[in-house]
């Protein structure tokens, strides 16, 4: 009884600390391997927008703050997709520049 409750003592003493995936510079495994298209996705080349896939958009507060989620990946305003600029992410839309383009991915709704 006495191990027992100094093995109880021992585990009640360490502190949990949460767990921090370390990739390693690797593609994460939960990742698609395939395009919509049935094509082999290749993450180290260029990403086209045909490639793409807006799997969601969360909307902020008064419009500030809206999140997308683009081939799993979380998104916000100005970050990079690729060579992709998010310009701007409206409730069911994300529109993405490269160079003097302009290309709009839309929300599918489920049937």
């Amino acid at each position: 009884m006495i191990v027992l409750m100094a093995m109880t003592t021992a585990a009640a003493e360490q502190k949990e600390t949460p767990f921090t995936y370390n990739d390693h510079g690797k593609r994460d495994p939960l990742w698609p391997l395939v395009t919509s298209t049935g094509g082999v996705m290749n993450y180290d080349a260029e990403v086209f927008v045909s490639d793409m896939v807006l799997e969601g958009i969360i909307v902020g507060s008064k419009g500030e703050g809206n999140l997308a989620i683009i081939n799993g990946v979380i998104v916000k305003s100005k970050d990079l997709v690729g060579q992709y600029s998010v310009a701007d992410i409206t409730p069911s839309s994300v529109v993405l520049i490269k160079g003097q383009e302009r290309f709009i991915l839309k929300l599918k709704k489920e049937d």
